[in-house]
């Protein structure tokens, strides 16, 4: 019988960050609200939401509240917004008394390349998310930082040269944005100004 010998190559995600302002936080101080994430992936927003306090609570501890925790206590909307306006913000001060909200938004853009890849990848055929996160000063109400990372897949070296073009295993736009999302948390934990490391 003769021996069939597969050999995959294993894909991987490039990660691209941006920071339009507030790269450098002090969480050392103060409430943090963690809101609600929002994702057009219904399946994988709970796992977005859960990544993303994990990451968060290494940054700040127990000056971390979760929103649904407010709303048991406080006079809190169903529902607060990604991109809110002065208003909003004086209203969510004013309402759990807490002086920064965190809003975390997940967009998983396409699955071109699948879960299997044969032969080369291009970028349109590739798996791709983006993550963006928005942080508010309540008392102030203005916005203190916006960042995003945008992730792909990419095409790993085959581990045996002789395979120029071996399949290649992807991981989903849905786990790339959770890992961009704990990625990007990252850079603000290894950023952040003030408090004990």
């Amino acid at each position: 019988m003769p021996l069939i010998m597969v050999f995959w190559s294993c894909g991987g995600a490039k990660y691209t960050y941006f920071f339009d302002t507030g790269k450098q936080l002090d969480f050392s101080e103060g409430k943090w609200i963690l809101n609600n994430t929002e994702s057009n992936s219904v399946k994988f927003d709970r796992v977005l939401y859960d990544a993303s306090l994990t990451e968060f609570e290494k940054i700040l501890g127990d000056s971390l509240l979760e929103m649904h925790e407010l709303r048991s206590s406080k006079l809190v909307a169903p529902k607060i917004g990604f991109n809110l306006s002065e208003r909003d913000l004086r209203e969510l001060r004013q309402n759990t008394d807490c002086d920064f909200l965190i809003n975390i938004k997940g967009n998983a853009i396409s699955d071109g390349a699948g879960s299997l890849t044969l032969g080369d990848e291009t970028e349109n055929s590739s798996n791709r998310a983006s993550i963006s996160i928005s942080i508010y000063d309540l008392n102030a109400a203005i916005l203190i930082s916006s960042s995003q990372v945008y992730g792909k897949t990419v095409h790993q070296e085959p581990i045996f040269p002789e395979d120029k073009n071996p399949p290649t295993l992807n991981p989903s736009s849905n786990m790339i944005m959770v890992k961009g999302a704990k990625k990007l948390i990252r850079k603000y934990g290894k950023n952040k100004l003030g408090g004990n490391d």
